[in-house]
């Protein structure tokens, strides 16, 4: 049997208990974490310099520096929740949770390094002051929100409003389970966060606009079958298109992780954990919603009404066998008939 008619079998829509408990499951893992982190890091997620501020070092060595040396040395100076990642050209990047620190501190931090890890040959740092990630923090809300008003407009506009609203549940579906395993794996969000939601934000609108386009399609044709027998269809359909495209795209994010580097590797973590959401949540999540809001009427067919059959009873008198029955002749009559005549002449 082909995968296509595995497929024709496969009940979606009758399983949509399991794929709810599913999703809910992960989301109370994302919760936990988020508590955790709350206890532990002060903050429910892992923000970076980015949005908290702090200091960035990048220093360029003749070597390339090992990273585990280079921790070593921020944590012998005090610094133990630095961060340290290497880049192409055997430069290293340091972050500093720090708001302020001194010029001589950093010129320390570079001479240790030059003399117990490579020598320096250029160095520079940055200063990201709190009120820019307070400024980012709002314009990242504000892209998210509008995104979501105008994917709720557009497909109010192309289907309809029940379309809209399961397609835009269905996104904070995919923003609430990417936001609970960063937490779980207490990923560092920075600037290039916000870019990697806007694409998963668009990668999932696209699943679940192609499901939706072909329910609708279906919809044109429907005879006597069910709406969840319908959408079941559709979903079987797409299945393997949807699967296609998003598991290129996350192939391509899975290279990224693997082989990018610590620079690219929040960022592309973020995008693979979308993508996987995203398109779960268009075919598993919002198509079972549409289910859901869509009450059939079962059709009522009247009975006809049956009349009582009233049961009438004449009471008859009985004929008493036992006497005989007293019969007039032909004769007796025309007897009597002929001395009526005979009087009246």
């Amino acid at each position: 049997m082909s995968l296509r008619d595995r497929i024709a079998t496969w009940n979606i829509v009758g399983k949509t208990k399991l794929w709810f408990t599913i999703s809910i499951v992960i989301i109370l893992v994302g919760i936990i974490a988020f508590i955790v982190n709350q206890v532990t890091l002060g903050g429910p997620l892992n923000f970076g310099i980015d949005f908290r501020g702090g200091t960035v070092v990048n220093i360029t060595c003749t070597e390339k520096p090992d990273e585990s040396k280079v921790k070593d040395i921020l944590s012998e100076k005090g610094y133990k929740n630095a961060i340290v990642r290497g880049a192409e050209g055997n430069k290293i990047l340091i972050k500093l949770s720090e708001e302020t620190i001194k010029a001589e501190d950093i010129d320390a931090i570079v001479s240790e390094i030059s003399q117990n890890v490579s020598p320096v040959t250029q160095h520079s740092d940055t200063l990201i002051a709190p009120v820019i990630g307070g400024e980012l923090q709002r314009s990242g809300l504000i892209a998210l929100g509008l995104a979501l008003l105008f994917i709720l407009f557009y497909i109010t506009v192309r289907f309809a409003f029940q379309f809209a609203l399961a397609t835009v549940l269905a996104l904070f579906h995919d923003v609430i389970i990417t936001l609970g395993m960063l937490a779980l794996f207490r990923v560092e969000i920075n600037a290039p966060f916000i870019g990697a939601f806007l694409a998963i934000i668009t990668y999932s609108v696209e699943d679940s606009v192609v499901v939706l386009d072909r329910i609708r399609e279906n919809l044109k044709f429907k005879t006597r079958e069910t709406f969840a027998s319908l959408v079941n269809r559709s979903i079987q359909e797409v299945w393997i298109r949807s699967m296609n495209s998003s598991l290129t795209t996350f192939f391509a994010a899975l290279a990224l992780l693997l082989f990018g580097g610590s620079v690219l590797r929040d960022f592309s973590m973020t995008l693979a954990i979308g993508l996987l959401s995203g398109t779960y949540s268009s075919i598993y999540i919002a198509s079972p919603l549409l289910v859901l809001w869509k009450k059939e009427k079962v059709p009522q067919y009247k009975v006809p009404r049956v009349k009582e059959e009233v049961a009438i009873t004449v009471d008859v008198p009985e004929l008493d066998t036992e006497k005989p029955v007293e019969k007039k002749t032909m004769k007796a009559k025309k007897s009597s008939k002929g001395k009526k005549k005979g009087k009246k002449r």
